[in-house]
């Protein structure tokens, strides 16, 4: 995944410095002994396993869901794929959700998906 969206490490900054202002992650870190599958590293930044907890940040969300369906590698993956992609290494309450509003707002996705649904003509 990494190798293939390209994910700006300064995103991945700004998403490490953005969990230390984010009341959700600090109540899932403050309850870490109930939270079994949750985790902090040596710097603080909360996982959910080996995935990066993304804090409930609009404009960050965005700019990484932008970054994993618009870049050169990736050819504007439909939701499924883009949601499987994403998951292996980031994780956020209702992910699958706004995965799938992303993609449902791309106009070159629904472009490209009316062209392939319409009728080659009379046969």
């Amino acid at each position: 995944y990494w190798a293939s969206q390209r994910v700006e490490p300064d995103l991945i900054s700004q998403i490490k410095e953005a969990q230390k202002e984010d009341s959700e992650i600090w109540t899932v870190a403050e309850n870490l002994a109930e939270q079994t599958e949750f985790r902090l590293d040596e710097d603080d930044v909360l996982w959910l396993g080996t995935r990066l907890c993304v804090p409930n940040d609009a404009s960050l969300r965005e700019a990484l869901l932008t970054e994993a369906h618009s870049s050169p590698f990736s050819f504007h993956p439909d939701s499924t794929k883009m949601y499987h992609d994403l998951k292996q290494h980031f994780w956020w309450s209702g992910m699958k959700r706004d995965v799938a509003t992303f993609v449902s707002r791309c106009l070159i996705c629904q472009r490209v998906k009316i062209e392939h649904q319409r009728a080659n003509g009379l046969l």
